[in-house]
């Protein structure tokens, strides 16, 4: 006998990835998240292969982790848990701002720029193993994934429900883009500090040439077919056609069985 809620004892937190997916900004909740050594800074993050994050991981081989705090709005948890970023514009609908060209969240308790170095597959889910290159601490005491459990996902599903975050979010920010010409890191930031050390090479802000600004808003993608759950709102978005998965397909969150879910 396997007891799922065992599990939830484990310690855990939850956190928001941001990626790259060809010209626009994808990202999803992971909860999987480890330090492997302190030097080399290194992580090692645990991805569903169904999702279209984890195929934007193996193509850029770079991602941020947005850190979620006791703070964070509920509807951002389920912003990046209970939809596809196939569908969906998910950073559209929150604030945010960049780093190292890709997004994160304005209000989290630390901030995470990693390179994977490697990856493993297993039967469900993809091993990436990375070396962090730039880290920022921010606010706040972070959520664990033992507290979501006992008391967030009431709210979390209430949120998913209004479609937005009860955070303002700005308009049209301009973000300026400085590039090391030595090994391409990419620096985001209105000015770049005189003393800024390329995290990659090492070598000064001298060496970096400022190349482009852009919005934040980026188009939606083009909507596809949702299958979705009917107990707890999570959208599937795995490769396969939901028609064509295994009957003893269950929900990944709630656990529930593949009757449960209707399209939209």
């Amino acid at each position: 006998m396997i007891d799922t809620k065992a599990f939830f004892k484990l310690t855990y937190g939850l956190y928001v990835i941001g990626v790259k997916c060809n010209e626009k900004f994808g990202g999803c909740i992971v909860d999987a998240v480890m330090q492997t050594t302190i030097q080399p800074q290194t992580l090692v993050i645990c991805c569903n292969q169904g999702t279209r994050t984890r195929e934007c991981i193996q193509e850029t081989k770079e991602f941020t982790l947005s850190v979620l705090s006791e703070t964070t709005d509920p509807f951002i948890i389920a912003n990046f848990g209970f939809q596809s970023c196939r569908c969906a514009d998910k950073w559209q609908k929150v604030p945010h701002h960049f780093m190292g060209g890709l997004p994160v969240l304005d209000d989290a308790c630390a901030y995470l720029h990693c390179k994977v170095t490697e990856s493993k597959q297993l039967s469900t889910h993809t091993l990436f193993f990375c070396e962090v290159v730039e880290a920022l601490d921010g606010q706040g005491k972070a959520l664990s994934y033992t507290t979501y459990q006992e008391s967030w996902k009431p709210r979390v599903m209430e949120a998913f429900k209004t479609g937005k975050c009860s955070q303002e979010i700005k308009g049209e920010k301009k973000m300026t883009k400085w590039v090391c010409k030595v090994c391409g890191y990419e620096y985001e930031g209105d000015e770049l500090p005189e003393d800024y050390v390329c995290p990659v090479c090492g070598v000064g802000a001298d060496e970096f040439e400022k190349v482009e600004e852009k919005t934040q808003a980026e188009e939606a993608p083009a909507k596809a077919e949702k299958w979705v759950c009917s107990v707890c709102g999570y959208v599937y978005d795995g490769e396969t056609p939901f028609k064509d998965l295994p009957d003893d397909y269950v929900c990944p969150v709630c656990q529930q069985p593949k009757s449960v879910f209707v399209q939209e």
